[in-house]
């Protein structure tokens, strides 16, 4: 269940984190792991921001070796193998092709030796090496793709992270069990200073209303593209730190049978470019733009959606049309401000902006960049400065690397599916379950035991059961059913967005938490309004008649 903001004005906390995405979450974890008093806010809801709108990849970063940010590569590269192993139903291994043509900027001998780099600097991994492919071999992998004139082919392997709102839930769940306070719809409104120091924030809780001082001796501004937007509550000016640049993804149904992703160079500007398969669809991405809007309001516009439209048809044919597209989401990467250098040129290594030492402000530190696959790595060095800040030398070193998240616990997935069986939920919603749970499936059919009726699929377009919507309310800090659909399960991220079953899930909310049907009808209305600022939408949602979406 959800805290309340006064139970945290009482306490006194070593660590303040602001913002609740991948990093901060991770962040959370880190510190509690080593016996910080910590406390995770976030504006709005965990993973609402920039992580929830990624290409879904924890990856190498095979594209950095032509910068020459080998460091970032082989950290990277180490972070994927972990997560492999510490969170192996929400991570998983994706195999990619790079097919080469006669007029692509890139020379076979030039990808086959980045990807030896590549391997090289993986060293000890579990994922295979790459390989040389023929077109016969490439047709035979993917019948669907076109691949004439292809002049050169590559096999290698990253990995996929299918949810990773599910991800930060899991470091947030992991924080709290190490100790830490977290708290979603809390908006830091002010930065208190005393004596040259940060010491602390005002906060308003964006669900009750009320407002309160939360102190801590460090605060950590993880709020990605809204770094600036927190440093403007300081008193002081400070100098602008982040140049967003806005990516965009299309999503379609995987109507090709795709199992593998392409990793291509765009034929229009010759930047990376990506298909990948996803949960029975198909992302198309990215973009790279300049981004100076609302990071709350950010969507693809038309200039987008025709790029990506375009370099999508020349390999999954002409007849790929705008009508075939469900829907556009788009994030805007906190990269570092360089005015004046090319986008795909700008760093993507973090950096940590210490306030003590540029700009006189102690027990303030901001994190400028970040990405999914090294937050771990981000988080041990943030740590770090902040126990050295707080004089704890003995904590000042990351504990034991390689402790799973709470649901890559190993357990046998047949205790899981004896209980569902036994439970009478369906081999598909067990099986569901595993992939999005792991091992915390046993405590969602825990609430099965408790109420049978939970048991039951929220309608046939989806395998989620009814325990999910409790689970979430009960154990993961949801608040809203948009919190539910978009960021604890994948409902919202379907065909239909979730909009046929939300009168079920919100109707069952509202008999947990004592809703009237007018404020049933008011959950549903505002989750409607979140898929609209989440999505650009292209064809219309389904209605309970329609053929189901999966």
């Amino acid at each position: 269940m959800r805290r309340s903001l006064h139970q945290l004005t009482e306490k006194r906390y070593d660590l303040l984190i602001i913002g609740g995405g991948i990093n901060g979450a991770g962040i959370a974890a880190e510190a509690a792991g080593r016996g910080l008093r910590t406390l995770l806010l976030e504006r709005r809801d965990f993973s609402s921001g920039t992580t929830s709108r990624s290409t879904k990849l924890i990856h190498g970063g095979l594209r950095y070796l032509e910068h020459g940010e080998f460091g970032l590569v082989f950290e990277s590269l180490r972070e994927r193998e972990a997560l492999l192993r510490l969170a192996p139903h929400l991570v998983r291994p994706l195999p990619f092709l790079i097919v080469l043509h006669r007029d692509d900027p890139y020379r076979p001998l030039r990808v086959r030796f980045g990807l030896a780099v590549y391997d090289l600097l993986s060293l000890g991994k579990s994922l295979p090496s790459h390989r040389v492919l023929s077109p016969a071999e490439v047709r035979e992998r993917e019948p669907a793709l076109i691949v004439e004139g292809m002049s050169a082919a590559f096999l290698y392997f990253d990995a996929q992270v299918t949810y990773p709102e599910r991800l930060v839930m899991e470091n947030v769940r992991a924080a709290e069990a190490r100790g830490a306070d977290v708290l979603n719809y809390a908006e830091v409104i002010e930065l208190v200073i005393e004596a040259g120091a940060i010491c602390g924030a005002r906060v308003r809780d964006r669900v009750s209303g009320e407002e309160g001082l939360v102190r801590a001796r460090v605060v950590i501004n993880a709020t990605g593209p809204w770094v600036d937007a927190v440093c403007r509550l300081l008193p002081r000016a400070m100098p602008r730190y982040i140049g967003g640049t806005k990516g965009s993804h299309l999503v379609v149904p995987n109507r090709w049978g795709l199992r593998h992703a392409l990793y291509a160079a765009a034929q229009a500007d010759g930047r990376p470019f990506f298909i990948v398969p996803w949960h029975g669809y198909v992302l198309i991405g990215t973009t790279d733009v300049r981004y100076e809007g609302d990071a709350d309001q950010v969507q693809a516009d038309d200039e987008e959606v025709a790029y990506l439209l375009t370099e999508a048809r020349r390999w999954l044919g002409s007849d790929l049309r705008r009508e075939d597209l469900l829907y556009a989401y788009s994030g805007v990467r906190p990269l570092p401000y360089r005015p004046g250098v090319p986008e795909g040129a700008i760093t993507r290594r973090h950096i940590l902006h210490d306030h003590e030492r540029e700009d006189g402000l102690a027990g303030f530190i901001s994190i400028i960049g970040g990405k999914i696959t090294p937050y771990r790595h981000l988080a041990e060095e943030v740590v770090t400065l902040a126990c050295r800040k707080l004089r704890l030398e003995r904590r000042a070193r990351p504990k034991e690397r390689f402790e799973p998240l709470p649901g890559g616990v190993p357990f046998p997935p047949r205790e899981v599916e004896e209980m569902a069986g036994a439970l009478g939920v369906t081999s598909e919603s067990t099986a569901h379950l595993l992939e999005v749970y792991g091992r915390l499936s046993l405590e969602v059919l825990a609430l099965v035991e408790r109420e049978r009726a939970l048991g039951q699929r929220l309608c046939p377009r989806h395998p989620d059961i009814a325990a999910q919507i409790i689970y979430a309310l009960e154990r993961e800090h949801a608040v809203r059913l948009a919190d539910i659909f978009l960021r604890r399960t994948a409902i919202g991220w379907s065909r239909c967005l979730g909009l046929v079953c939300a009168p079920t899930a919100a109707r069952l909310m509202g008999t947990y938490l004592g809703w009237d049907e007018p404020r049933v009808q008011e959950e549903i209305a505002a989750y409607r309004d979140e898929l609209a600022r989440t999505f650009r939408l292209f064809t219309p949602v389904p209605t309970r008649s329609s053929a189901p979406s999966r």
